[in-house]
């Protein structure tokens, strides 16, 4: 737990501040007066001055803000400060506004970037069902049976799926009832799509996606470390028995061996026969799978300058696709307000990606900026986007809009703000309770 909040704390500081830069550099560049550019509220630990601007850590580390002046464009403001924010062109203010977004954007491309060309990048999922656990499908999800599970799923009721998250979405969004799948070799099957949201996670969660037998973190003093297992091994057999998914490797693992078990691993495109020791009983498996002691991981690959580009900005563009769809499932009631997610379970997915290995860590920080970046620019009044949107109106009606109109609508999209923070905070704490 403790590990979890020290996580959430990094990140989330990491981000605010990324994010403020932005605003400061083009504060700067525009010519704007910024007196204060602060990591953390509260009194300064350690302060020093550049110019007109205070740079400081502060006492609270719970994110940052950048001070610029002439927000409000009053006469006083006027007078203090002539080139003030409110007193440069619209244009510049939205560039100044939107600058937060863009390097919150620029560090999620830059962060797959470097995965991609230092061994880091991953693959998506395949939109493929490796398996299915029938006795948990819900009740009339007939159909789903019957899923090869050698082939692609390349569209659900015509929604294109390239990978196991916009098949994910599409069984979220698409209508209920019968529906077909298309696969890549060309057949099709007749499914049914429950009606109800609980019963379409229920289906989601029946069935396998084709995750690979490679395993992440691995324990210290656990058997797998003491067999010499590490970080990216394969396992492509168990005792002779062929594991090409993570779920085979699971079935194939013995519940509690009283003897040392057979793993064929896969290392750097050799293949190693190791000897797994039985269970310790003094060995904790916390969090790992079973008695192995050694963590679920990902398939690493290593990129050029070129590959690694082009694999930075896919990622973005399917994590974009993948975050402004589930935005749409929340707004039409596909998707319910219970599964939005607040500060717990980003520390409990921080904690869960870091003790996988430290790529795929990255990778969710890299996520988490560009959902900080996507959810600020969403037009709400005193987000970035709703700034965005009033110099918008300003700029059409080539006159600044009434301060009183300013100030209720930014009261107004605070109030929305918090209301949405506090019910995500109440989720987490209703799952972490089981309710």
């Amino acid at each position: 737990m403790i590990l979890a909040v020290l996580l959430l704390l990094l990140v989330t500081n990491v981000l605010i501040l990324v994010h403020e830069l932005g605003h400061l550099i083009a504060a700067k560049w525009a010519g704007m007066p910024v007196t204060t550019f602060s990591v953390g509220f509260g009194p300064p630990l350690i302060r020093f001055r550049v110019g007109e601007t205070s740079y400081q850590l502060a006492v609270i580390p719970l994110g940052g803000f950048v001070r610029i002046m002439g927000m409000q464009g009053t006469e006083e403001d006027r007078r203090l400060w002539p080139n003030g924010f409110a007193f440069h062109k619209v244009h510049r203010r939205m560039i100044v506004v939107v600058a937060g977004v863009a390097a919150n954007a620029a560090l999620s491309l830059a962060i797959f970037a470097i995965l991609g060309s230092n061994g880091g990048a991953t693959a998506p999922t395949p939109a493929r069902v490796s398996a299915v656990f029938e006795d948990e499908l819900p009740a009339g999800a007939s159909g789903w049976e019957s899923m090869p599970s050698d082939v692609d799923v390349v569209q659900v009721a015509g929604r294109p799926t390239e990978n196991w998250g916009e098949f994910a979405m599409a069984l979220l969004a698409v209508k209920p009832g019968p529906q077909y799948l298309e696969f890549a070799d060309g057949a099709a099957l007749e499914v049914i799509i429950p009606e109800l949201e609980r019963d379409r996670i229920r289906l989601l969660a029946s069935l396998l996606p084709p995750l690979p037998p490679v395993l992440g973190t691995v324990q210290p003093g656990s058997p797998a470390a003491r067999a010499g297992l590490v970080t990216g091994d394969r396992i492509v057999a168990v005792e002779g028995r062929p594991t090409p998914t993570f779920y085979d490797w699971l079935g194939a693992m013995p519940y509690a061996p009283t003897t040392p078990v057979k793993l064929r691993v896969l290392r750097d495109g050799t293949g190693l026969d190791i000897r797994v020791p039985q269970p310790d009983p003094e060995f904790a498996a916390e969090g790992s799978f079973g008695w192995l002691g050694a963590h679920l991981g990902t398939e690493l690959i290593d990129e050029d300058l070129s590959g690694a580009l082009a694999y930075s900005a896919g990622e973005v563009s399917r994590h974009s696709r993948m975050i402004t769809e589930s935005g749409k499932l929340l707004v039409t009631g596909a998707v319910g307000l219970r599964e939005v997610s607040g500060p717990v379970e980003i520390a409990r997915m921080s904690e869960q990606a870091y003790r996988m290995n430290w790529p795929q860590f990255f990778a969710f920080v890299a996520f988490l900026s560009l959902n900080l970046a996507i959810l600020n620019f969403l037009p709400i009044p005193v987000l970035d986007g709703g700034h965005f949107l009033l110099l918008t109106v300003e700029g059409v009606i080539r006159r600044p809009l009434p301060r009183l109109l300013v100030r209720y609508t930014n009261l107004a999209g605070a109030t929305v703000v918090v209301f949405f923070m506090s019910f995500a905070f109440l989720n987490d704490i209703l799952k972490v309770l089981g309710l």
